[in-house]
């Protein structure tokens, strides 16, 4: 067996350092930019800490209606004391995150260790730690970060039942409370805890009184989410992404989340979901996931059942939307990381003498030489791959246009959408007491801010006001056009002459937005 007490070695805290910098080293700069989603549950947490209502003025709400897709709250709220000591900016957005990320790593040491055992569960947390999918989302501001933690912690008093029963309350209520975390979790919560009932029946029913109380403690906070997701409201996130009902086109797409490609290749191929060149896992994790599977198949512990059934379900929610989806199965994350953690013990301890000595190094200088190769291309490929897709230089074009004299600033909506309206309030710092009073709304384009508006600038191209100042979009220009910069060079190119004010660079060289003032054409 491997021994790990050899040496007195704090193994757990080391673990627990190393996935805590790996979250939190240059996270205000990388991901290199900030996305519309972050900015949009950042203010809603700064309008909670100083108005207790969210971007819309509703008082505490469960859901925030956000870009009327009605996001679950209970992120946002865990963001507001971050929001307050680190302030409104990319750092104190995206930090939540990163200790939500740190804090799973601690979690899944103990799940691991409850089942297997400590040398298994220090190895998971390991790979938790090290594991590029986990980082990803650990870095950026989607509350979807939330679920593998509290799932997690949820199992481990489920396991921690099998002693002690008491334990099976604890974890239905933090069951229910999971499935406020993320849409996926809707439908992943309630089909895990059906699968835990069928699959251990036996000893809910013979500590019966606890599973009833604890039954009791999951409807009272499922219900009330039921009824709300029924609702227009619940749907709207729903009817926006589009559910599938071809029962074919549903199989290839939860198959999908099995594929290598997905997993150990390409990953998700939404570049603000994953690096360029890798998978969401290692590639170096094929024979462990191979070798812990086949030798979990042959185990006898009880537990095991559990593995499996995270196992089959996670694609699940994902499947009924669509393929290869990161964000929409991150509750798979640490199953991965178990499943490794189980998978290189069992084959360090196939090993005898010397040869289990080699293995066991061999081991070591792959797993930190695949982390030094992924450190590399995270943290200094990364951010000139993708700056684009993360508006790397919106924030600054803002800022630069807010500190200037002129009285009426138009954002034209071809600078990402309509949507990125909330870059406004979130890099201005706009009080959410004054922006409340403006009634903004995404979904009647009531975008009128005061002093900033945003425009679609096609539909006023006859009457636009020469007095403002407008921050357009550079690209791509229309059918390579090298006359005017961007769709909207081309629709003020023959009525208007461009002043330009303000374009900032990116990593790359690269001009993505402008500030200018227009003239009309003589």
């Amino acid at each position: 067996m491997l021994k790990f007490k050899k040496i007195n070695i704090p193994y757990l805290p080391i673990i627990l350092i190393l996935a805590f910098l790996l979250r939190v080293m240059f996270l205000g700069t990388i991901p290199n930019g900030f996305f519309t989603d972050e900015a949009s549950n950042a203010y809603d947490a700064y309008s909670i800490l100083h108005t207790l209502r969210d971007q819309y003025g509703e008082f505490l709400p469960r859901y925030f209606k956000s870009a009327n897709d009605y996001r679950e709250g209970l992120y946002m709220y865990l963001m507001v004391p971050f929001i307050k000591i680190f302030g409104l900016n990319p750092f104190g957005a995206r930090i939540t995150s990163a200790v939500i990320g740190t804090l799973t790593v601690f979690v899944v040491y103990h799940l691991a260790k409850e089942i297997f055992n400590q040398k298994i569960g220090l190895l998971s947390a390991l790979f938790l730690a090290i594991l590029p999918w986990h980082i990803h989302f650990s870095r950026t501001t989607f509350r979807a970060i939330l679920l593998p933690c509290l799932f997690c912690l949820s199992l481990l008093f489920f396991v921690k039942s099998f002693k002690q029963p008491k334990w099976l309350v604890f974890s239905s209520l933090l069951f229910g409370i999971s499935i406020y975390t993320y849409n996926s979790a809707r439908v992943f919560i309630p089909l895990f805890m059906l699968g835990l009932g069928a699959i251990y029946w036996e000893h809910l029913w013979k500590n019966r009184n606890h599973t009833i109380l604890g039954l009791i403690a999951f409807l009272i906070i499922f219900i009330p989410q039921l009824i709300y997701q029924l609702s227009p409201e619940g749907m709207a996130r729903a009817d926006a992404v589009g559910i599938q009902t071809d029962i074919n086109k549903i199989i290839s797409d939860y198959l999908s989340y099995f594929s290598p490609d997905f997993l150990f290749f390409k990953g998700d191929p939404i570049p603000r979901h994953t690096i360029n060149k890798m998978g969401e896992l290692y590639s170096f994790q094929i024979p462990l996931l191979i070798i812990g599977i086949i030798e979990l198949i042959r185990n006898k512990n009880s537990s095991k059942w559990i593995l499996f059934l995270w196992l089959f379900l996670y694609p699940i929610p994902a499947a009924f939307i669509s393929p290869y989806s990161a964000v929409r199965t991150l509750a798979a994350t640490p199953l991965f990381a178990i499943l490794s953690g189980y998978g290189t013990i069992q084959l360090i301890d196939f090993c005898k003498g010397k040869i289990k000595m080699i293995v066991t190094f061999i081991m070591i200088s792959v797993i930190f030489a695949n982390l030094a190769i992924y450190s590399k291309r995270y943290f200094v490929e990364y951010p000139r791959w993708h700056s684009d897709v993360w508006l790397s230089t919106l924030g600054e074009t803002i800022n630069y246009a807010d500190k200037t004299s002129y009285k009426c600033i138009i954002y034209s909506s071809n600078a990402y959408s309509e949507y990125a309206y909330i870059m406004i309030p979130f890099f201005t710092k706009m009080p959410p007491a004054n922006y409340h009073k403006l009634g903004i709304d995404i979904v009647e384009n009531k975008l009128d801010m005061g002093r900033w508006k945003v425009e679609n600038l096609e539909k006023k191209i006859d009457d636009l006001n020469t007095n403002c100042l407008y921050l357009l979009y550079n690209g791509p220009n229309p059918e390579n056009n090298t006359i005017f910069k961007g769709k909207d060079g081309g629709i003020l190119y023959e009525k208007y002459q461009e002043k330009l004010i303000y374009s900032p660079k990116d990593l790359n060289g690269v001009e993505q937005y402008r500030l200018v003032e227009l003239k009309k054409q003589s």
